[in-house]
């Protein structure tokens, strides 16, 4: 039987990512930096459904905004290592454009070096440290939290693919991406906790992400391009031809993410049909194999409420 866990354990798992990494970011590594910063978003959505206090939401979400800080520079480096390849006609435009982006990201990291220096992980401590929930807080709390949470979520990303048309937006894309992202991390703690989660559906929500990441990434960086003061003939000419691929690539993108959009409305609805009620039989199947969490004490009580809760809801399996 495949390993199930709490929302509470799957924040645990992901506290402990971020702790192995930690070191790795004080040292600039590119790799330990992404690790801690999607640990950081997990830790965030999974306190989120267990209702955590303030202070570790808060120190969850300044972690975020740290490392995202960096990252969109080391994206930004990636990507002009990449034009450097496909457009070579621009190589000395590009070397500018470097050179800008490791002065800003050396300036960067050695903020978030000492902002870290100043950072405890005390309040995820303190969570780690927590006593088990009771058996009743254990379906009440999580598991209706968790369906409020899918919901919640759902909704944002069909806000948000409203409210972006058809014409290129770069903000409000930005802002379907996010709204993606944070769904597609409550549909990991669902998965996680025994729910079943179509991997279908999940891999298009990644290739989703992805394309609209990369869309993000260019667009930020083309913007850096037009920024940068390039004096002389030539420059200003290579400049002019990086930001015509730039901007090719850009409308590029966005014809593949109109063309696919309707995954997007796809993944909504059958999020949507997980909050759905369920019968007593099915969720019991998942109490069941999450009941190491809370122990085999909580059973009769849980079942008395599944029993309640059978007469109650309608069948819509």
């Amino acid at each position: 039987m495949e390993r199930t866990l709490t929302p509470r354990e799957f924040a645990f798992e992901n506290i402990s990512v971020l702790r192995r990494a930690w070191h790795g970011v004080r040292d600039g590594e590119v790799e330990s930096l992404h690790q801690a910063r999607v640990a950081t978003r997990r830790v965030r959505s999974a306190l989120e459904v267990l209702n955590g206090s303030p202070d570790e939401i808060q120190l969850c979400r300044s972690l975020g905004r740290l490392f995202g800080r960096v990252r969109e520079l080391d994206v930004a480096e990636e990507l002009v290592t990449d034009y450097s390849t496909r457009v070579p006609g621009a190589a000395a435009a590009l070397g500018i454009v470097r050179r800008e982006i490791d002065e800003r990201r050396d300036r960067v990291r050695r903020r978030l070096v000492k902002r870290l220096d100043t950072i405890k992980l005390r309040p995820l401590a303190r969570f780690s440290g927590r006593r088990p929930l009771l058996a009743l807080k254990f379906w009440t709390d999580w598991r209706e939290n968790l369906i409020g949470a899918v919901s919640a979520r759902t909704q944002a990303l069909r806000q948000a693919l409203d409210e972006a048309p058809s014409v290129y937006m770069p903000n409000r894309l930005h802002r379907v991406r996010i709204a993606l992202k944070k769904l597609r991390y409550t549909l990991e703690i669902a998965q996680a906790a025994g729910t079943s989660i179509d991997e279908r559906l999940m891999r298009d929500a990644r290739k989703m992400q992805d394309l609209l990441g990369r869309m993000r990434d260019v667009h930020t960086t083309r913007a850096l391009v037009q920024r940068l003061q390039m004096s002389g003939g030539r420059m200003s000419d290579e400049r002019h031809v990086l930001d015509a691929v730039m901007t090719s690539e850009c409308a590029s993108l966005h014809s593949t993410y109109l063309s696919k959009r309707e995954r997007l409305h796809a993944i909504c609805d059958y999020a949507a049909s997980l909050t759905v009620s369920r019968p007593a039989a099915r969720a019991g199947r998942v109490v069941l194999r999450a009941l190491p969490a809370v122990g085999i004490a909580a059973l009769p009580v849980v079942m008395r409420r599944l029993t309640t809760s059978a007469a109650a809801e309608p069948n819509t399996a």
